[in-house]
Formats: structure tokens, sequence, C-alpha cells
């Protein structure tokens, strides 16, 4: 019996060296992007200040419980809508010494916010463009391309670290390469990720599997004065070597967001709600998110030697009906990455052995520490 709890235990301690919290600040927004996954989402009224403060020392004091400082994740709506912005970025760096990364569409980003949240410490910005002018304002809105790209500008010469969103579909693919890199000299951070079917994106086309490995292929073997990261996990599959340098899905592993009215998703765009920010400990030790840390996955992302480094996308998985299921959008079968059932409950087995001996290994090291 003593064994066994101390299994459950160390099934349900295994924390990573970083975790993100995207924390969605409001649901308002000055632009209605065609791609929206926020569309659906009823609007909720926007917490005050005392209450988002209150939710980030809820963050931090599951990061102190973990032993790992979170980064936290500023997003909306439209952050900059908060007249209290500032204060909130500051309570995360000052107050908590932690770190901020503030998603923003980029239109109405002054100069005097940007010089203020520099003051308090902030660094990285998040704009997001989705091509060429034209085809930006078609998503985005009429002059959102100008205005954001103004930001970007401004934001560099500031001295901040900025990445560019992108969200991917058919219409934009064709462009996607030679947009990179004509803002490549900036450099920035690119960071990519294909629609998803939720919101306002069931009504976009997807790109197709061809045009997923190239640009899995094009992502793995760019070399500029900027980088990239493609959000979906799957693209890792087209190369195993690469692969095993990634950490694949988040949702649920190293992030989880909370929303306007402090429920708790293991990522935004997965409509699966694990929790409330006033219960942190409980959503994080919870079934869900422990399964979901350890990969515990059925189907075809259950028997891939690359799931701890792919993982497969949660919302590709859950749109199929099934939040632990197979997301077979990837390449896993004609690398040789898929194993017989036999072969992946012999797999499984030993990877979470060897979880649970590097989490042994982790708790008795902190405990010397504190000690």
């Amino acid at each position: 019996m003593r064994r066994e709890t101390l299994d459950a235990r160390l099934a349900q301690a295994i924390v990573p060296d970083y975790f993100s919290v995207q924390m969605h600040l409001l649901h308002a927004c000055n632009l209605k992007c065609a791609h929206c996954y926020d569309i659906d989402h009823p609007s909720s009224a926007m917490p005050p200040t005392a209450e988002i403060k209150r939710r980030i020392d809820n963050v931090f004091a599951l990061g102190r419980q973990l032993g790992v400082v979170p980064d936290i994740h500023l997003s909306g709506g439209e952050p900059t809508l908060r007249r209290d912005l500032v204060a909130l970025v500051s309570h995360i760096l000052q107050t908590h010494n932690g770190d901020a990364l503030l998603f923003s569409n980029g239109t109405r980003f002054s100069r005097q916010l940007a010089e203020q949240l520099w003051e308090v410490g902030l660094r990285f910005v998040q704009i997001s463009l989705e091509g060429p002018e034209p085809l930006n304002d078609d998503v985005r809105g009429h002059g959102s391309f100008a205005k954001a790209l103004q930001t970007v500008h401004m934001l560099r010469e500031l001295g901040y670290r900025v990445t560019i969103s992108i969200t991917v579909t058919a219409k934009n693919f064709p462009s996607l390469f030679s947009f990179v890199a004509g803002l490549d000299p900036l450099q920035l951070h690119f960071h990519i990720r294909e629609v998803f079917a939720v919101g306002g994106g069931t009504d976009l086309q997807a790109i197709t599997s061809a045009e997923r490995r190239q640009l899995a292929q094009w992502a793995v073997a760019w070399r500029g004065e900027s980088s990239i990261g493609i959000e979906d996990p799957v693209h890792c599959s087209v190369s195993p070597d690469y692969a095993r340098s990634q950490a694949g899905c988040v949702a649920g592993r190293n992030h989880f967001c909370i929303d306007v009215d402090g429920a708790v998703f293991p990522c935004r765009p997965l409509g699966y709600r694990v929790g409330h920010v006033d219960d942190l400990p409980g959503m994080w030790f919870g079934e869900v998110m422990t399964r979901l840390r350890h990969r515990a996955l059925d189907g075809q992302c259950g028997r891939c030697q690359l799931r701890h480094h792919c993982g497969g996308c949660r919302v590709h998985a859950l749109a199929a009906g099934n939040l632990f299921g197979e997301d077979t959008r990837c390449f896993a079968s004609e690398s040789g990455q898929l194993m017989t059932p036999l072969q992946g409950k012999v797999f499984r087995v030993t990877q979470d052995i060897g979880w649970r001996v590097a989490e042994a290994r982790r708790m008795v090291g902190t405990l010397r520490t504190r000690r």
C-alpha cells in the first residue's frame, strides 16, 4: 500500500522546468479577426485590477509550490484596452520578480505605453500579422497591417524582443515563406500555427498534408536573422532527430490558460475546462492535467515513439471526440515511429518508470535544498 501511495504521488508530481500561463484580461477587442477562436465565447465583465492581481498571486503561489517560476502571457481580447496594463505588468515583474509576455494586435500601441511598459521591465511583446498587407487586412481589418507593422518597428527601436504570430490557412500559406523572409532583417521570432477549427476558424480552409510537410521542412531547415517556432507539434514528426529536441504540445504539460471568468483550460483554443483560478493546485494535480503531463494518450499518439517530444495537438484530438485521442495529421507512420500495441505498452511502462525515477530524484534534491 505504501509503495502504491508513493507511486501515485510521483505520478502526479512531475513538474516541468518551466511553465507558462496565458491570462486573458478581457474579452473586448478593437478588431474582429476572421479566425478568432474566442469569437463564440460569451462576453464576461472585465475583472478589476485587484482581481487580476489576485489571480497573478495565485499563479506564483502554485509556482512556489512546484519550485518553478512561471511566465505569464497577458492576452485578451486586446490587453492595451485596459488602463491598468502597466500596473498589472509591474505586479508580475516587480512584485513577483517574474517574467511576462504581452499579446497584442499592435494597432493601438502608443510609444508612451511602450516606454512605460519598458520602464517596469517588460521586454517581450507578441504582435499578430497574417501576411502581406492585403491578406492581413482581409483577415484582421482594413488598416491593421500598417498600424501593426509601425508598432513592430517602434518596439524593436526601443529594444523589445518581438514575436510575430501568424495563423496559417490555405489562403496565406502561398505567401508565408516570402513574407517571413521580408521581415527577417528585423531579428524577430515567428510563432506559426495552423488555424484551429474552433470559433471563427471553422469557416477557414486549412492547409493540406503536403503543405504541412512543406511548412515543417522549411521551419526545420530555416537559417536566418530571425527564429521560427511552429506551435503545432506534429511538424516535428517529419524528422525524428529534430523531434528529440522538441517538447511538443504544451497544453496541460507546461502551460495552462486562465480565462476572463477565472476558468482554467489546458490551452485556450482547447475548450476543455479543468478547474478554476481559485484552486490551481487542485487543477494541476487533477486527473486530466496529470494524464496530459504523462502523455498517457490513446490510439496512434499513444503508440508513437515521439509522444514525449510531440504528443499531437489536443485541440485536433478533442475535435475528433477524445481529448486523449490521436492526432493523425502527422508523419510518424511513414518515418517508422509507430509501434505495435505490445511494443507501445512496453514503451509506455519503460517511459513511466524513467519519469518516476527522475521525479523521485528531483523531489529528494528539493528536500535536501530546503533543509
